[in-house]
């Protein structure tokens, strides 16, 4: 099975979009769009920003906007558990360092944060990767229907 991933290598972190699951007891299956963030130290903590296909279309369409009128978007994600609430925070961004322009995705959860810079080719790549993936992810799992002759 070939599962489309795309991911961007900065000097010391990265970021790894894929298509990923959700799954809930009791629920069907849908379908998500995921962030892997990580640094490329062995051992060294990974987070991860899960998208709804809607999300991951709009997170898209914000990166094309950047690109062209520049500045910074950020899309937060509320947790609630048994350790309280947690709060993530994903940033696609243009930046101007040194006179010249440059984009970056960061992910900011507590205080851990990582950030991966990205030439243009890759920031759009991502931005159509992203379009793309997310209608593909736009699916829930349909349950088993037994029809009169014994079979689901």
């Amino acid at each position: 099975m070939r599962i489309p991933r795309f991911t961007i290598y900065a000097k010391e972190t990265g970021v790894e979009i894929s298509p990923c699951e959700k799954k809930q007891q009791g629920k069907p299956e849908e379908g998500r769009v995921a962030f892997r963030f990580f640094r490329l130290a062995a051992g060294a903590a990974q987070i991860r920003f899960v998208a709804e296909p809607w999300e991951a279309f709009e997170i898209s369409r914000r990166m094309n906007a950047v690109q062209a009128e520049g500045g910074k978007e950020t899309f937060t994600h509320r947790f609630e558990s048994a350790d309280g609430e947690t709060v993530t925070k994903l940033s696609v961004e243009c930046y101007q360092r040194n006179g010249k322009k440059g984009f970056a995705f960061s992910v900011q959860r507590g205080d851990d944060g990582i950030n991966v810079a990205a030439p243009m080719g890759e920031f759009l790549f991502a931005a159509e990767f992203l379009k793309q993936l997310s209608v593909a992810q736009s699916w829930v799992e349909q349950a088993a229907h037994k029809q009169g002759n014994g079979t689901a």
